[in-house]
């Protein structure tokens, strides 16, 4: 009876095994390795400057859910253990990140002391570099996906509370990807624009009746631009606003308030004030333009 269990034990051993291996292998077989070690100089620099902005993140974020965690423990201890398991998801993934930009470093100076000197040449006679190096970016994007999934639990945790958590990075780049689209829009009507520059330069030059409604127009284009330009200072300039009137990178606020006897939005930062507002005006303004330009 105990040898048939012990050979039982024995193939179960070496199926697990022989699961870890061709995991293991199959996840550095599809690991994209990089065309070139400008593209891998370029990854570093990029991981290097998101550890170092969630670093600081997570160092507010610290410091405000000590404050926080706490009181959910007595007044509701499923909120408390969202919030403690997720915070630990992230520490957990920025270590991760960490020790594996370490292992990266180690890998690029032992490719500065080889032979080879390159991408392609083999570290341990089988694996090359490119590969190694493919698995270890692999192995950052997926440390650095869950530490997105520790926000997103933390976000929904709090939402039970009816409270939101305000990463500032997150919502000035959310901010910055919408005026993205918005100034291809700008970008659209700058046909229109110089077309009515033609008509200006012709207009000052002659007198004829459309003479004051092209210079009218002019000056409305003016405004505009002013205006537009205005805008978009404020969002270039959002991420550092938004620190400055929070003093923090992470910040939790009301979903809703309770205001003369009634239920309400909770008050927003004034920098996301300030953003719905030239959001609309952004739009109005290129609305505005483009009927003032086709009148033409």
């Amino acid at each position: 009876m105990i040898q048939p269990l012990a050979r039982i034990i024995r193939v179960f051993a070496v199926a697990g095994t022989l699961f870890l291996f061709f995991n293991c292998f199959g996840r550095r077989a599809k690991a994209e390795g990089p065309p070139d070690i400008h593209t891998v100089a370029a990854n570093r620099l990029s991981i290097e400057q998101w550890n170092e902005n969630n670093r600081k993140d997570f160092m507010d974020l610290g410091i405000l859910m000590k404050g926080e965690i706490p009181g959910y423990l007595f007044t509701n201890l499923k909120i408390h253990d969202i919030l403690i398991e997720n915070m630990e998801i992230m520490e957990e993934n920025l270590d991760n990140v960490e020790r594996l930009q370490q292992d990266m470093n180690s890998i690029m100076e032992s490719l500065q002391e080889s032979d080879g000197d390159s991408l392609q040449s083999l570290m341990d006679g089988e694996t090359s570099y490119e590969q190694e190096i493919g698995s270890i970016f692999s192995d950052i994007r997926d440390a650095q996906a869950e530490y997105e999934k520790g926000k997103k639990g933390l976000r929904q945790g709090l939402k039970m509370d009816r409270r939101r958590i305000i990463f500032i990075r997150d919502q000035t780049h959310s901010w910055k990807k919408e005026f993205h689209h918005l100034r291809y829009e700008r970008a659209g009507l700058q046909q229109a624009v110089k077309r009515f520059n033609g008509s200006l330069n012709e207009a000052i030059f002659t007198d004829n009746h459309s003479k004051k409604e092209i210079l009218e127009l002019s000056s409305k284009l003016e405004k505009y631009r002013n205006e537009l330009g205005q805008i978009e200072l404020f969002i270039a300039e959002s991420e550092r606003i938004a620190w400055e009137e929070t003093g923090a990178w992470v910040c939790i606020r009301p979903m809703l308030t309770f205001q003369e006897g009634e239920l309400r939005r909770g008050v927003p930062l004034a920098c996301e004030q300030k953003y719905e507002q030239g959001l609309r005006d952004y739009k109005r303004i290129l609305r505005d333009m483009s009927i003032e330009l086709d009148s033409i």
